[in-house]
């Protein structure tokens, strides 16, 4: 069992790209896609469109570069390059899409997904695997995604602190705040980067072994513990996706706070950092399928404080989205530490570690989530007769079924999850059991 050690100043530097990684997940739906919908006018069922057909490059991508990261050792790492090479691209892509210059189309939009899409993949595969690695024991992975937790809270605060602070001294379009989250992204990434480079080694892995792709392809789809946290992954960012999707039309029509939409968002982002150490520990004294359950029975309770909320009433909808965001934390963190466990599952039944492609099949299930459920919402949007680009035009009835939509919709995708961490098979014993089973082939 590889126990692993190192300063808190070390973790700090190596976590850090997960901040504005994070920055651009959170916004990506909450500011970036009103952006299209309300400034360049784009039409709500072309933006939905959009949104999934661009996710499907990443059914090939995805698993095809997890399977070369693991594969290729280079006198750099295996995953260093990678992550530099993606920062570059994401970079540009940020760059294009927060920042575009005059009126822009479909076919633009288009686009610079596909290729924000790929920098994301190259950088986050790279970033989380490494982390993954770093440990074998069960609850200390915890423990580092828990560290990857609060950067990448701290990242989501900072996207709400932006446009709060615009919001606070001045009157500023949503492109003005877009364009400020952009530039912060975009300064912010490459700087996080080079200090993770110089914060940690990689980590040592042993030569892959060669098993055949018919039995590589076997041993993942009869992995009964990873597609059930594939499902149960997909199942959460759904309902998370729900609330950041409709996150602006809510708080600006139905609650009738447009210039108050960064105030709230900040709140929202603090209840997820100060219940990052609740569900480190609860993980670490039960189990951590244990955790998951109870944080989507906690899910499922607490937002229906939404549904109550009046309009105009600025601190309590801020007090609301504090209890609400509690659960944003356990979204990321309990399904990258389950997948740890996984992979040894998988190298205990291959003879091979193949932490790359198992991550990038999680983030991929994320991702297609993320996407059909932003896509689902905007074209239900549609079908209820809500237009982004006619605001408060709306009808009441139209701007009080947003309220409908965001409360309602990710109970059912939190009592999925519930149903798939029901008996999960891997628990702290099991993980244990098998990480004794490779190191007696490994020779430890």
């Amino acid at each position: 069992m590889t126990l692993f050690k190192a300063s808190k100043r070390s973790m700090v530097g190596f976590s850090f790209p997960a901040m504005p990684l994070a920055g651009f997940l959170q916004s990506k739906y909450i500011l970036l896609m009103p952006l299209y919908a309300i400034t360049m006018g784009l039409d709500a069922k072309a933006i939905a469109g959009i949104f999934f057909t661009t996710k499907m490059f990443d059914v090939v991508t995805d698993p095809v570069f997890g399977i070369l990261s693991d594969r290729y050792e280079t006198p750099w790492g295996r995953r260093r390059p990678w992550l530099v090479l993606g920062t570059a691209i994401l970079v540009l892509a940020i760059y294009m899409l927060f920042i575009p210059t005059g009126q822009v189309g479909s076919g633009y939009l288009f686009g610079w997904l596909v290729v924000v899409y790929i920098g994301w993949t190259l950088t986050t595969v790279s970033h989380t695997a490494w982390a993954l690695e770093l440990s074998s024991d069960y609850d200390q992975r915890t423990d580092i995604t828990g560290w990857l937790q609060v950067a990448a809270m701290i990242g989501m605060m900072s996207v709400a602190l932006m446009p709060a602070l615009m919001e606070q001294f001045g009157t500023p379009t949503h492109a003005d705040k877009v364009a400020a989250v952009g530039w912060m992204l975009v300064v912010l990434l490459p700087i996080a980067v080079f200090v993770c480079l110089r914060s940690l080694p990689e980590p040592t892995s042993p030569p892959p072994t060669h098993i055949g792709f018919r039995r590589a392809l076997a041993i993942v789809a009869g992995n009964w513990a990873l597609l059930r946290l594939l499902a149960a992954n997909a199942a959460i960012t759904a309902a998370y996706a729900v609330v950041q999707s409709l996150f602006v039309f809510f708080v600006t029509y139905t609650l009738m706070l447009g210039d108050r939409t960064g105030f709230t968002l900040f709140f929202l982002m603090i209840g997820g950092m100060v219940f990052i150490p609740v569900w480190v520990k609860l993980a670490q004294h039960f189990t951590k399928h244990a955790t998951m359950q109870l944080a989507v029975l906690y899910g499922m309770v607490v937002p229906a404080l939404m549904f109550f909320l009046p309009p105009g009433q600025l601190w309590l909808t801020a007090l609301a989205f504090l209890f609400v965001g509690a659960i944003t934390s356990a979204h990321e963190m309990l399904p990258r530490t389950m997948m740890a466990d996984v992979c040894d599952h998988d190298q205990a039944a291959s003879g091979s570690e193949r932490m790359g492609l198992y991550y990038a099949l999680l983030q991929l299930s994320s991702k297609l989530a993320a996407g059909l459920m932003a896509s689902g919402i905007y074209m239900a949007l549609s079908w209820i007769g809500f237009d982004p680009d006619a605001g408060a035009e709306n009808s009441q009835e139209m701007i009080e079924n947003v309220r409908y939509l965001i409360v309602f919709t990710p109970i059912a995708a939190y009592l999925l999850v519930l149903l798939l961490m029901w008996k999960y098979p891997i628990d702290r014993k099991r993980q244990k059991e098998l990480r004794r089973i490779i190191d007696e082939r490994s020779g430890a």
